[in-house]
């Protein structure tokens, strides 16, 4: 029977109250303290697509090998063209610039016997070899500028000839990075299980490969960073390298517009005198 004493009833709900508020801290520490098997999966848990060797997919998707193969022979043939047109424009320019200093001489020649012609007043004389003498003088500024382009044409060249260098060492390096991804991910040679479980579809067939394949040592990994690595340092010289050779194409063209006033200039006909 419950007690009529107030102050009884006030000991008794306060030693009950209490004892709740005991229980429920107790509760909840139990409900924060972690578990240890989810603890544990949180750590280990990895946003990385296929492990290393999927994220390395973004750093370079391999292309088709046989892609690959025919523009390392283009980058080949380029750069063997190249050297054969080195020769020859460096024969041209040693042939301009024997004109240019031959004709130079046939300029001074002119000059001096403009001189004695005005010295001897003979006018006819004087004006033919003035005339002789401003032709000469286009001749020679002519033979001048083609000699400086034939130059110019040379130095292009030289760059091209080391750009298409870089550019096959790149491809080169790309070959082999396209192989070793193809052996890294795909059993080597195939299995008779796997053969069997493809089924006939091509895709079928792609995506029991990759799903049978060995996962790749932590030395083939390695490996593979460090021909990727090579590979793309080679890309970015072969991209410094062209763009050299693009600004000497530049000047190149520059230098072939100065040529092409002074054989205008030669083609024209010579002043009168009043």
């Amino acid at each position: 029977m419950p007690s009529r004493n107030p102050r009884v009833a006030r000991v008794v709900w306060s030693a009950g109250t209490a004892l709740f508020l005991f229980l429920a801290a107790g509760e909840g520490h139990a409900q924060g303290k972690p578990d240890p098997a989810t603890a544990g999966g949180s750590a280990r848990a990895t946003l990385l697509r296929g492990g290393e060797l999927g994220e390395l997919l973004s750093v370079y998707v391999p292309r088709n090998e046989s892609e690959v193969q025919r523009l390392l022979g283009d980058s080949r043939d380029a750069e063997q063209s190249v050297l054969n047109e080195v020769e020859r424009t460096r024969k041209l320019a040693q042939d301009a610039d024997g004109r240019a200093r031959i004709m130079k001489e046939e300029l001074e020649a002119t000059r001096v016997r403009r001189d004695v012609a005005r010295q001897s007043k003979d006018a006819a004389t004087m004006a033919a070899l003035e005339q002789a003498f401003q032709r000469q003088d286009r001749e020679r500024a002519y033979l001048e500028d083609l000699r400086d382009a034939l130059r110019a044409d040379i130095e292009r060249q030289n760059a091209e000839r080391d750009a298409a260098a870089s550019r096959t060492r790149a491809l080169e390096l790309e070959l082999r990075v396209v192989v070793r991804n193809r052996e890294l991910t795909s059993p080597q040679h195939g299995s008779s299980g796997t053969r069997g479980a493809t089924g006939t579809t091509g895709a079928t067939s792609a995506t029991a490969a990759t799903t049978t394949a060995p996962a790749p040592t932590a030395a083939a990994l390695a490996e593979y960073r460090g021909l990727l690595r090579d590979m793309l340092e080679a890309q970015r010289e072969a991209a410094g390298r062209w763009a050299t050779a693009a600004e000497r194409r530049q000047l190149l063209a520059e230098r072939k517009i100065k040529q092409l006033d002074a054989l205008t200039r030669l083609a024209a006909p010579p002043p009168t005198r009043r």
